[in-house]
């Protein structure tokens, strides 16, 4: 949907980040980092980058030679402006499937599952709970991925991202697959499963081969390595899931899924 609706110029995070700076013009970057759920070195790259483009201007702080001040450029607030209408409307078009009541109900799910301090919730669901809601969606999913990458990476490491191990899964499931149906099960693009059937088949974990009754299709299968690195991945990411859900209640957990495969059409 941000593909879509705001484009390919500006990511979700950096959109963060200049709303932050529209907001707070001056701010440090390490209070922008936080503001914007960044991490450091992710904060300290995305800075680099958008300094580069000319939507951001930084400066030392003369009081405190270590701090970095940022404000946004003429550029960067220009940028801002362009951009809102898509977020809003990405926000607006991910709540569609739900009801009002249900979207106040995901939000607090998502804000748990995101660890978020329950004040910064309360925040979000003031005055006017359904719009405020509408605009937190989009950040609490980004939030809540960062969580999911950084349990991703304690417990089962960097052999194997998550979507590659949902394609070496739906191999397991359906061996000898096309690519196509492979992708739709692992919920990836056409453009991103080529790119990743071709680094796995590179590091020799996938098979494929063309199909003999229609040249155009490549039919895949997992290897020898692909299924034993998979079997063994597979304690981690399920540790990552109770983790993932650890914060809600165990009878949270159907209705969160059942809300979370509304909001993602499945």
């Amino acid at each position: 949907m941000w593909s879509e609706y705001v484009g390919t110029e500006l990511t979700a995070p950096q959109f963060a980040v200049l709303l932050v700076l529209a907001l707070e013009p001056g701010a440090d970057q390490r209070t922008v980092g936080e503001r914007a759920s960044l991490d450091k070195a992710t904060m300290a790259e995305m800075v680099a980058r958008l300094v580069r483009r000319g939507l951001v201007l930084r400066r030392r702080d003369p009081a405190d030679g270590r701090r970095k001040l940022l404000a946004l450029s003429q550029s960067g607030a220009q940028a801002v402006r362009e951009a809102t209408g898509g977020v809003v409307r990405v926000q607006r078009t991910l709540f569609e499937p739900l009801s009002p009541d249900e979207q106040l109900e995901i939000v607090r799910v998502m804000s748990k599952i995101a660890r978020l301090e329950p004040a910064a919730v309360a925040v979000m669901n003031d005055a006017r709970p359904t719009l405020d809601a509408q605009r937190a969606i989009g950040y609490l999913i980004r939030v809540a991925q960062q969580v999911h990458t950084k349990l991703w990476s304690e417990k089962v490491g960097a052999e194997l991202t998550a979507p590659q191990y949902a394609v070496l899964d739906a191999l397991e499931t359906e061996p000898g697959a096309d690519q196509r149906t492979v992708g739709e099960l692992a919920s990836l693009d056409k453009a991103t499963m080529a790119e990743m059937v071709s680094r796995l088949v590179r590091r020799g974990l996938v098979l494929r081969r063309r199909d003999p009754s229609d040249g155009r299709r490549n039919l895949l299968s997992l290897s020898p390595a692909g299924q034993e690195l998979l079997h063994r991945s597979a304690a981690g990411v399920r540790e990552v899931q109770e983790l993932l859900l650890a914060p809600l209640d165990p009878d949270e957990h159907e209705p969160a899924m059942s809300l979370l495969a509304k909001t993602a059409r499945l």
